[in-house]
């Protein structure tokens, strides 16, 4: 990537609704969507919180692909985001757990991958072969994750 462009997201999955304005916030009443974090950066883990802000979510947060199992397993979540690379279990492996899970409504939670590895073809791959609903490259913009998250995860109906 050249000095100074933004990467372009690569959704897996295309807006299967109505286009809605960027970040659009859920009805007054209607309880906020969990969003789990999955990235061994807690910097990133932050941005990522800053970014998705506008959409109100409650954020449940893990340090490793591991933890963010844990967490998963124990507690309701409406979308999950990973990071690829992280130590032990990466992002893809994580992917493909979350998708072999017992509990069927956390088998089909929406996942987004994201990577800063050159390799984009490869993770990719991997990460589709997961079962991931989105893919996006590091660094990501503000804009780019609401689109993706916009597209893979509906606003709450009150």
């Amino acid at each position: 990537m050249k000095a100074g462009t933004l990467p372009e997201p690569l959704p897996i999955r295309s807006a299967t609704e109505t286009t809605r304005p960027l970040g659009a916030r859920p009805a007054a009443g209607t309880v906020p969507q969990r969003v789990l974090l999955v990235d061994d950066s807690r910097s990133i883990r932050t941005l990522l919180k800053i970014y998705l802000m506008a959409r109100n979510f409650e954020f449940l947060e893990a340090e490793s692909a591991e933890e963010g199992l844990k967490v998963s397993e124990a507690e309701p979540v409406d979308l999950v985001l990973t990071d690829f690379h992280m130590d032990g279990m990466n992002g893809a492996d994580f992917a493909a757990q979350i998708r072999a899970s017992g509990n069927p409504k956390l088998a089909k939670v929406p996942i987004l991958m994201m990577t800063g590895d050159p390799n984009v073809a490869e993770v990719r791959a991997l990460g589709q072969k997961a079962g991931i609903s989105a893919f996006v490259r590091k660094p990501v913009s503000c804009a780019q994750l609401m689109t993706l998250v916009d597209t893979i995860l509906p606003l709450p109906r009150k």
